[in-house]
Order: structure tokens, then sequence, then C-alpha cells
């Protein structure tokens, strides 16, 4: 028996905007000093994230509901030439936002 991949977002804010977009946003890891000095300055504790239209599509299916093989047909279908070649470009955006700490790839038989 094969098992499939779900990618699948972690546990982070995230918000879409009237054209459909997605910002994710995503606290610093900051160590004490790097707090104290931001507290002073205001800086921002959290990172935003904007998403083109193609990665909040992406981010829209990577609800833990839909293997990659599912999600791959619906963008192709969805932005045919413009995600050419889509298993290639979906990967590579999958891997960055696994880099990112924003998704998990989880295996069900």
């Amino acid at each position: 028996m094969s098992t499939l991949v779900f990618p699948t977002r972690t546990n982070v804010r995230w918000d879409k905007n009237e054209n459909g977009l997605i910002t994710i946003f995503q606290e610093k890891k900051l160590g004490s000093f790097e707090k104290r000095i931001s507290k002073i300055f205001g800086a921002p504790t959290e990172v935003k994230r904007p998403l083109d239209e193609m990665n909040s599509a992406l981010w829209l299916l990577m609800d833990g509901t839909n293997n990659l093989s599912q999600i791959i047909a619906i963008l192709d279908d969805l932005f045919a030439e413009k995600i050419a070649p889509a298993p290639e470009r979906i990967s590579k955006s999958i891997a960055e936002f696994r880099n990112l700490g924003l998704v998990d790839l989880v295996k069900h038989p």
C-alpha cells in the first residue's frame, strides 16, 4: 500500500484580503537581548509574508485534506500555462514553505 503526502499548514496566523491574496504573519525568533532592543526601538516582532495569486491558492489548498497529486491537478487546471511545469513549481513552493516552518508534510496510508 502506498502512502500519500498531504502538505499541511502549521499553526501560524494568516489572513486573506478582499482580492483573495494571503498574508502570513510569522513571529520572529529573537534572543533576550534582541527582544529588549526591539522593544526600545519599537521594531516589529513578526514578519509579514504576502503571497502572490498562485501561492495564495496553494496555501488555501494545504489544509491537510488534499494530497500533493490533488493539489498539483487543481492548480494546473486553475493556472494552466502560468504555472507550467506545475509539479516542479508547486514542489519548489512547498519546499520553501517547509524551510520557513510554515508547512509540514503529513503521510496517510
